[in-house]
């Protein structure tokens, strides 16, 4: 099962993002597949907070237009949403423990955490800080 990060999300929604064609490739080509792509409710949420920001997001998007944009997403036969489950408290834990997570830092660890509890194998971002989880083989579309 694959999963990706928040900020692929935003690059493939946000067309004047410099990243936009690359990201959109990917998570299209993704959700074209047969296999499973889950989006975390962390980083469904982060999407949904950062593209309906009127402080951060230029140009502004509704929350309708964001609404459609993440049930679009989640149409593909192959995509599903993934929580933490009983005992993800104890992987988070151990995650910051292990890379030295502290303060802001842990939320990669709480996204992380939940990939790995669903069967996440790999995750897809342009975030360097999760190649410290070495449970995750982490793929950088931007990087040849």
């Amino acid at each position: 099962m694959i999963s990706v990060d928040t900020n692929i999300l935003l690059a493939a929604f946000r067309t004047l993002a410099d990243e936009h064609k690359v990201a959109k490739e990917t998570l299209n080509s993704l959700l074209s597949q047969t296999e499973q792509v889950a989006f975390t409710d962390i980083v469904i949420n982060e999407f949904f907070a950062n593209v309906t920001n009127s402080k951060l997001s230029i140009p502004y998007t509704t929350i309708k237009i964001a609404s459609q944009q993440i049930e679009n997403w989640l149409s593909a036969p192959c995509a599903k949403i993934i929580r933490g489950k009983p005992g993800n408290f104890d992987t988070f834990i151990r995650l910051c423990a292990e890379t030295g997570r502290t303060g802001q830092q842990i939320y990669d660890a709480q996204i992380a955490a939940i990939c790995i509890d669903n069967g996440v194998t790999e995750f897809i971002t342009n975030d360097l800080g999760f190649e410290d989880f070495t449970e995750l083989r982490i793929r950088n579309p931007f990087k040849k």
